[in-house]
């Protein structure tokens, strides 16, 4: 689906669309990218890097520097290879700001951690708050950068022009590989994918492209080919590539496989590695009662409705991600109930999904964290009364994360990134709205929860010496002297702590024996001087008051992940597992049983008292300097093209964009020339240039053009026009769905019909103003659900001779009703009104798969417009194979529909009905086009035609 920017910058450029609104018609959809901050950029520069920069993230853009030139250092070394050009590096403190970003033209998902561009070169990360995290994102784009400029010199050397691209698969899990190794969370993928027999063959990954999954799958086949032929053969497949165009070929004369080959000893390899776990771990499906059983279910929190033990969680069961809640009872008793429709309304636009954990206190007040215009919120939703009772905003606080209630539902812990991109613990005061920070470093403090008594918070942080390096381990804050101390040490990622309501456990994630699973601390006793005995959680307490030391034991023994644990009144574990590539809610019961009879785990060591890490910078010195952010513009794309017409004759003409570096304003500019004969070539000319300013909230544009020529429609025939003028346009976004947006174009316009004798010569102006909602949820072919609307007034007056003057009305309603999960029935109400006097008032036209099918494309012509039409969307095909003797091409998500269409295009009487009834395949390839096959009959409701049509085209589902 093309975005608004996108849209926004082509309509300017090519100034005929506007006077064929319905062309537009296909394009005005889209949700909002908005400016909400004006940020005032500065450049660090380093020894091969120009780094921007804000001010209020300068010491972070000073860490990052050092990351930077870090990994250039490491990348140089395993490419062997120098990069010539400096390379630009953007960096955003915090997620939101970098869905700001102008330097890519389409929307950021919230799960793009960063990307490196090829026009520019650009490289561009936002912070999470994990400092080793920043650094992994820098490490994995650079490695991109380098791929490119090595193979680029390369192909240069052989003298190869012709891009000979590299797999996605390769390129990204060379990209993983080299920038964090292997990872828990890839053990997790692959060993269920062999657990569950769904990892994809080599040959065959075209069928997760893009994926989280081919990601994995590409990283842990680079792990295998460099410990199994050594790492040089990674390096040694790059400099193959000029020899041959088919990767598979490449591998075989590099490592003496091909794809198949390879595939069955990577396959044979993980089965032999991954088998035998099963003889002591388990699948969660078997040792525990599943809750959830559709889509993506995580991040569970418990209370009582009443004496019905509940669970509240966050899904995206349908496309959208919502909080549901249901009885803790098997998933086949009770169906999830939706308390927070998520990512269809402004105010809730986003969740942070796998981030973000939720907490319902003991009135069944539900606190949690959405996305709401520029920062998140703090809600605090009434369960039983179904209503937001609170809305709550961290001053200078972008991101929110895991709010958690105090034992007296008076106060909430809460995680929060800042502006800086420092993740700190924070406790909001419910009752008077006041914000205490508990921590303010650069470590990654997340996850809090409180102890029963209300005197501790245990928190999940990296800030130990091993912290540099990834790792997180669990800590304990003491609310009434702020003093930190450690509860677990090691080279894990310990995550997630939940304190049990009797004060006795506390359990958390941990990969400690390769994928993560449930752990739990056990308190342990120390004997008071005076009054009661107090109690111990850190594993490291010491000392001859100890009666009982903290001990340390793990819980669960899934073979393929266990999450987010959560503690019910009765000490059983809500948790989510991870299982056949998809996530649950699950309960584990008789915990305290299994515990007893769990043998206790060695304690982590802390070798000696562990000091803080510290955070390398380059701040300003021999080899870097500051300076602000001066604009300065570059080549983006040019290209020229020459069309050959039977009737018109030769056409041939050139178009350039240029911009800024972080694609705040950009400027087109469009030549061509439409000449028959060699005394027309100088009238001929054509031009526009086009100025976008998308550096604000409102979105500018001024252009000026003169396009002349001779023109052909079936409403007006053939005529040539002379126009020359200027238009603007602003595009003001509400949020995230909605926008609002104006335009004026004046023109000299001069007209002449071929034929009758008719001329006309005017100054027009045209004004529009229009009302643009999409929340629309996409499959493979169109929209699935949501809801899609465009509403636009216009006039067109000749203010010089008043030869015309005519008003616009425009509608197109567009209502997606979900049946089933892959199933919808799709309505489009569409209308196009223009009425007034002149004498060319533009008409408006229809026909063809894009509106009322059974018609010629574009043969109905009129300045009124009608057209109802529905489809009912559903799965046709979801693989498709041939195979042939020298190979095989497949195909997926093909998609089947059910049509009606019914409408008409007139200029005084409305007429006939015209319309058509069918059925229709969609194919998508290469995610940008989807091929249409319709198949029908016409009518005009009174009758059938005999005549069965057959169309043949493109375009997605309206």
């Amino acid at each position: 689906m093309k975005q608004l920017k996108i849209i926004f910058a082509q309509i300017l450029i090519l100034f005929f669309l506007f006077v064929s609104s319905n062309v537009h018609g296909q394009y005005y959809f889209g949700r909002n990218k908005i400016q909400y901050h004006r940020f005032k950029w500065h450049i660090l520069k380093t020894r091969h890097f120009d780094i921007y920069f804000y001010p209020e993230m300068e010491s972070l853009a000073e860490i990052g520097a050092s990351f930077a030139e870090e990994s250039y250092t490491v990348l140089q070394n395993k490419f062997n290879h120098n990069i010539l050009k400096r390379i630009p590096l953007v960096f955003y403190s915090s997620h939101f700001h970098f869905e700001e970003t102008n330097t890519l033209p389409y929307l950021v998902s919230p799960g793009l951690g960063g990307f490196f561009e090829f026009i520019k070169g650009r490289v561009v990360v936002p912070s999470d708050g994990s400092l080793p995290q920043f650094k992994r994102v820098i490490r994995h784009e650079l490695v991109h950068v380098f791929q490119r400029s090595y193979l680029e010199r390369l192909l240069k050397d052989h003298r190869i022009f012709q891009n000979r691209g590299v797999p996605l698969w390769f390129t990204e899990g060379l990209a993983e590989y080299w920038s964090e190794g292997w990872s828990s969370e890839g053990e997790m993928i692959i060993r269920d994918g062999v657990l569950n027999n769904t990892l994809v063959p080599i040959n065959q990954m075209s069928k997760i492209l893009g994926t989280f999954l081919m990601y994995k799958e590409g990283q842990a086949i680079i792990k295998f080919i460099s410990e199994k032929y050594g790492e040089e053969k990674i390096l040694d497949l790059l400099n193959n590539v000029w020899r041959e165009e088919d990767f598979s070929k490449i591998m075989k004369m590099t490592i003496g496989k091909d794809y198949r080959e390879l595939n069955e000893e990577w396959f044979y390899y993980l089965k032999k590695s991954i088998y035998p776990l099963m003889e002591k771990e388990d699948m969660a499906s078997m040792v525990t009662t599943r809750i959830t059983e559709r889509g993506f279910n995580a991040l569970p929190a418990f209370y009582r409705a009443g004496k019905i033990p509940m669970v509240v969680f966050v899904a995206n069961r349908n496309g959208y991600s919502s909080i549901y809640q249901k009885p803790v009872v098997d998933y086949q008793k009770d169906k999830p109930e939706v308390l927070i429709q998520g990512e269809k309304t402004s105010e809730f636009e986003s969740f942070h999904v796998q981030k973000s954990r939720i907490d319902v206190d003991s009135r069944g007040r539900l606190a949690f964290v959405a996305k709401s215009g520029p920062q998140d919120i703090l809600f605090v939703f009434s369960i039983p009364r179904k209503k937001i009772i609170g809305k709550y905003k961290f001053p200078g606080v972008t991101s929110l994360f895991s709010p958690a209630w105090s034992p007296d539902a008076t106060r909430i812990a809460i995680a929060g990134l800042d502006l800086a991109g420092k993740k700190d613990i924070y406790i909001l005061n419910i009752e008077n709205g006041k914000i205490t920070r508990l921590t303010d470093d650069f470590y990654n403090d997340q996850d809090p929860d409180w102890s029963p008594d209300a005197h501790f918070l245990v928190f999940s942080s990296d800030r130990t010496d091993l912290g540099k390096q990834g790792y997180t381990n669990l800590f304990l804050y003491n609310i009434n002297t702020s003093q930190i101390r450690y509860l677990t040490f090691g080279p894990y990622h310990d995550d997630f702590p939940a304190w049990s309501p009797d004060g006795r456990f506390i359990a958390f994630s941990s990969d400690r024996d390769g994928v993560s699973n449930i752990w739990v601390i056990e308190r342990g006793i120390r004997k008071a001087e005076k009054g009661k005995p107090s109690q111990v959680y850190s594993l490291y307490a010491t000392g001859r008051d100890i009666v009982k030391p903290a001990s340390l034991k793990q819980l669960t023994h899934f073979a393929t992940g266990g999450f987010y644990p959560c503690w019910t009144d009765s000490l059983d574990l809500l948790l989510t597992s991870f299982e056949n590539f998809s996530f649950q809610i699950r309960l584990f019961s008789n915990v305290i049983k299994k515990l007893v009879n769990t043998p206790t785990e060695v304690a982590d060591v802390l070798l000696k008292p562990s000091g803080v890490w510290k955070f390398p910078r380059i701040s300003g010195g021999t080899h870097s300097s500051k300076m602000r952010y001066k604009r300065r513009f570059s080549l983006d794309f040019a290209q020229s093209q020459i069309i050959q017409d039977p009737i018109f004759g030769t056409i041939g003409g050139g178009q350039l964009a240029i911009s800024d570096m972080l694609g705040d304003k950009q400027y087109y500019f469009l030549l061509f020339n439409n000449a028959q004969t060699q005394s027309e070539f100088w009238n001929s000319f054509n031009f526009a240039i086009t100025r976008v300013d998308l550096s604000r909230r409102a979105n500018f544009a001024l252009g000026l053009y003169r396009l002349a020529g001779r023109y052909f429609n079936y409403y007006e025939g053939y005529f040539y026009e002379n126009r020359y003028g200027g238009v603007g346009s602003v595009s003001y976004p509400l949020n995230k769905f909605e926008r609002i947006e104006t335009s004026v174009n004046i023109r000299h316009s001069e007209k002449d019909w071929y034929g009758l004798n008719r001329y006309r010569k005017a100054l027009l102006v045209s004004n529009f103003l229009s009302f643009t909602k999409d929340n629309s949820l996409w499959g493979p072919t169109g929209p699935l659900d949501g809801e899609r609307y465009n509403i636009t007034l216009g006039n067109t007056v000749d203010v010089q001779h008043s030869n015309v003057n005519f008003t616009t009305v425009m509608f197109d309603f567009r209502k997606y009703f979900r049946v089933s999960y892959r199933m919808s029935y799709a309505i489009r109400v569409w209308g196009e009104f223009n009425n007034g006097t002149g004498k060319d008032i533009l008409p408006f036209f229809m026909g063809g798969s894009w509106d009322l099918r059974g018609y010629k494309f574009w043969s109905l012509w009129g300045p009124k417009l009608f057209l109802i039409s529905n489809e009912f969307r559903f799965p046709f095909i979801d693989q498709f194979y041939l195979g042939f003797p020298f190979g095989g091409i497949g195909f997926s998500s093909i998609r089947g529909a059910l049509f009606v269409d019914a409408g008409n295009v007139w200029d005084t009487k409305f007429g006939d009905i015209k319309g058509s009834f069918g059925f229709g395949i969609r194919l998508r390839l290469g995610g940008y086009l989807v091929l249409r096959l319709d198949v029908g009959r016409k009518t005009d409701f009174k009758k059938i035609q005999s005549k069965t049509f057959t169309q043949f085209f493109f375009g997605w589902d309206f």
